[in-house]
């Protein structure tokens, strides 16, 4: 359709609410918006100069037709747009895609309270803190506020795990007061360390170190030396944990600060979580080229970002200048959510400069990104040139066979994406055990078993084995088999377990004199080798716990699970008496007395 129809078209439509999705001539969504004034909105794009240059003139030069749903209101009309953004992933739309979920702390209420990472929020008597923008980041601040209040860190069960073992190695050094201990500890104590923690938690620092001291004194002056220097190790370890943060605003502001950038060659999005004062997170976004970022992509990809997260708090700030109407249509969206919630653009002061902090992270984090990106499109081609592929090997799989003996036979397989590891995307691949099983053998049953799910991992652009021409040689017969090409090397080690060479099968390439891709390869071989280690130590290990309660006559399967979940796992099952062991839901007293002796066979039996 000629644009001066589609003008027509747009100029016959009612000035009301809706959102309107533009097709190209292949019937594919490329661009979904939303407005108070369809018509208007609509006609703007194919009016004589009415269009700006850059992605917006690009997007309308695609559009062959367009529809539109008519809402009743704007909210509604913001409503519906999210959902088709969601449906049609349009190519010029800023997208978010949906996460399992942002993580949360939470602090559990009782006589013995516990503190934990977890993405549900279950509505029950327990605090929760967050959400964070990575289950990292919540878990090293679990650890942090643990580490400062000699918390456990521990998986034993409290009350029931006291005296059940001895105390370890994070109690001799300091780091935990010990509540394994019988009479180590009282419920009094813990309840209010753990309140301490919600303070740190709340990014409360001061009026936690004020209280701290208070009762440092007062156990002083009440000649009880051993709580006071306990106290005074509190408030030092709070100081120091409270010099990590980074401080930008009085104590008591609580606010999401957003950054936006864009350019012709993209934009981001920063969140700046600051809690107490503090920044305690922060979460980025980046956009291609043809994705428009505007007030109204804003507002809707701001909708859906907070969709997502549980908490919203009273004040959002952005660094963009939305128009009044759109700041006050976001703040509408989020009422259901949170009723305080407050979008605001601030012009000057202390909320100003927390916004330029905001753009300037956005800014700086898309060039470090666009830079990081081009040294690693540099590097693809320069190993591309080196072995001769047809295409930028985008996607690389890097395979290592980790064993114990004969047994445990472990095939990891890691992934690079655009020259980086690519976590999510690493498998590991457990061998079936035979009697000729080897390395080779092992190897062909893993790529065998990955090359059968090509539809659905894709195809790597390069496969890299742990190995030298062998290695290659029963790959690249097993892919001649199945009808597959694909370039596969091996990565021949020296004697200082480096690669020195990459071999085809038939030719060694070497990569002395290319240092920048001898450092990629050798990351990429132990990076793998890391993988499969761990993938069948993990499996070794699970096994002689398997093995050394199982083998106990009268013990199963579900009887050694718990077991080890009461004492913490087979060390502290071997520390108990019979009658601990005996007193676990499920064991009898008979197996309970035949685990016994079978950790001490020199103790004779009653």
């Amino acid at each position: 359709m000629e644009k001066t129809e589609l003008l027509q078209k747009a100029r016959l439509l009612p000035a009301t609410p809706g959102v309107y999705i533009m097709r190209d001539k292949f019937d594919r969504v490329i661009y979904v918006g939303k407005s108070k004034a369809l018509k208007n909105r609509v006609s703007s794009y194919f009016a004589p100069g009415g269009v700006p240059a850059g992605k917006t003139a690009k997007m309308v030069a695609a559009v062959d037709h367009f529809e539109v749903y008519h809402t009743s209101t704007e909210l509604e009309a913001l409503v519906l747009e999210n959902s088709f953004i969601k449906q049609y992933m349009p190519h010029y739309n800023i997208k978010l895609k949906d996460s399992e979920g942002y993580p949360y702390i939470k602090l559990t209420q009782g006589d013995y309270p516990t503190l934990s990472v977890t993405t549900r929020h279950d509505g029950d008597r327990a605090k929760y803190f967050g959400p964070f923008s990575s289950h990292g980041t919540a878990l090293s601040i679990v650890n942090s506020v643990r580490k400062a209040l000699g918390l456990p860190s521990c998986h034993r069960k409290f009350p029931q795990d006291i005296g059940k073992g001895r105390p370890c190695l994070n109690y001799h050094i300091g780091q935990c007061i010990g509540v394994c201990r019988p009479g180590g500890v009282t419920a009094e104590e813990l309840r209010e360390r753990y309140d301490q923690a919600s303070h740190l938690l709340r990014g409360d620092y001061g009026s936690l170190l004020r209280l701290l001291e208070e009762k440092m004194e007062a156990a002083s002056e009440n000649l009880e030396f051993e709580r006071a220097a306990k106290y005074r190790d509190c408030i030092r370890n709070v100081r120091k944990l409270g010099d990590k943060q980074h401080i930008v605003a009085s104590p008591d502001t609580e606010c999401d600060v957003v950054g936006v950038y864009s350019d012709d060659l993209g934009g981001s999005v920063t969140v700046l979580f600051v809690r107490g004062g503090a920044i305690t997170d922060r979460e980025t976004f980046y956009f291609g080229a043809d994705e428009i970022l505007d007030g109204p992509a804003l507002v809707s990809f701001l909708t859906r970002f907070y969709q997502l997260r549980e908490y919203i708090p009273e004040s959002i700030l952005l660094s963009y200048p939305l128009e009044p109407e759109e700041a006050e249509l976001l703040s509408e969206r989020l009422y259901g959510k949170s009723s305080r919630a407050k979008v605001s653009v601030p012009v000057r002061g202390e909320k100003k400069e927390l916004c330029v902090r905001a753009y300037e992270n956005a800014k700086e984090l898309i060039l470090h990104k666009r830079a990081t990106d081009a040294k690693s499109s540099g590097q693809l081609a320069a190993l591309a040139e080196l072995l001769q592929l047809e295409v930028l090997p985008e996607r690389i799989e890097a395979y290592d066979i980790s064993n114990s003996g004969d047994e445990h036979i472990t095939c990891g397989m890691i992934t690079l994406l655009d020259g980086r590891f690519a976590k999510r995307e690493y498998k590991l691949f457990n061998i079936k055990k035979s009697d000729t099983q080897d390395d080779y053998a092992a190897m062909r049953e893993a790529i065998e078993r990955r090359i059968a799910h090509l539809s659905d991992w894709g195809a790597p652009d390069l496969i890299l084995l742990d190995g030298g021409r062998t290695h290659v040689a029963v790959v690249r017969d097993l892919l001649a088999e199945k009808g597959i090409s694909l370039p596969v090397f091996g990565m021949v080690k020296d004697e200082h377990h480096k690669t020195r060479t990459l071999t085809d099968g038939d030719h060694d390439i070497g990569l002395t004199k290319r240092q920048d891709i001898f450092v990629f390869i050798y990351k990429i071989q132990e990076e793998v080798h890391r993988f499969a280690f761990s993938g069948m130590d993990a499996k070794r290990r699970k096994s002689v716990r398997k093995s050394a309660l199982e083998s106990v006559k009268g013990v199963g399967p579900e009887s050694a699970r718990r077991l080890n979940a009461a004492f913490g796992g087979l060390r502290g099952v071997r520390e108990a008496t019979a009658e601990q062991l005996a007193s676990v839901k499920g064991v009898t007293k008979t197996a309970a007395a035949a685990v016994y002796a079978h950790f001490h066979p020199d103790v004779p039996r009653e």
